[in-house]
C-alpha cells in the first residue's frame, strides 16, 4: 500500500516488536488510519502541520497497539506528534489523557532516543537513552 501524502514511518524498536511477535506470541495492530506493513513499519498519516517562529509541530493520526501475555503487556502509541526546533526536537504520544515526550530527536538527524518519560510506556524494560528505530518523514517543504 502506498503511504498517504504527508506521513511518519516508524518501526518503533526492533527488539520490542520481535519480543511481542515472536517471544511473547502477541499481536501488533494498526488502527485509525495508521498502516502496518509486512516489515512492522507503521505509517501514521500527517494530520496537522504548524510552522511558527522557527519551530514546526507535526501531528499524526492513527495508532499502533502491541499486546501480549493475555493483556499484561499492552502498549498503545497514539496521538503522535513531532516538535522540531533549531536544537532538535521531541516525539510525543497521548497516553492516559496526557501528552508524554517519549523520545528526543537529535539535531543531527540521528535516531530517536528514549526519554525518562518514555521508559514506562515500554514497561520499564529499556532505560532512558536507549536508541529507537529511525523515523521516516514525508512532509511538505512549504506549508
Amino acid at each position: 500500500m502506498t503511504p498517504p501524502p504527508g506521513a511518519l514511518r516508524w518501526a518503533v524498536k526492533a527488539s520490542f516488536v520481535r519480543y511481542v511477535r515472536v517471544i511473547a506470541a502477541g499481536t501488533v495492530e494498526a488502527s485509525g488510519g495508521a498502516v502496518l506493513d509486512a516489515a512492522d513499519v507503521v505509517t501514521f498519516p500527517l494530520v496537522t502541520d504548524v510552522l511558527a517562529a522557527g519551530s514546526r509541530v507535526l501531528g499524526f493520526g492513527g495508532a499502533v497497539r502491541y499486546t501480549a501475555h493475555h493483556g499484561a503487556l499492552d502498549v498503545t502509541l497514539a496521538g503522535l506528534r513531532i516538535d522540531l526546533g533549531p536544537a532538535g526536537g521531541g516525539l510525543s504520544i497521548v497516553a492516559g489523557g496526557e501528552r508524554r515526550i517519549i523520545a528526543d530527536l537529535p539535531s543531527d538527524g540521528g535516531p530517536p532516543i528514549l526519554t525518562r518519560e518514555g521508559v514506562p510506556v515500554f514497561g520499564d524494560v529499556y532505560p532512558a537513552g536507549t536508541g529507537l528505530a529511525p523515523l521516516g518523514l514525508d512532509v511538505p517543504i512549504d506549508s
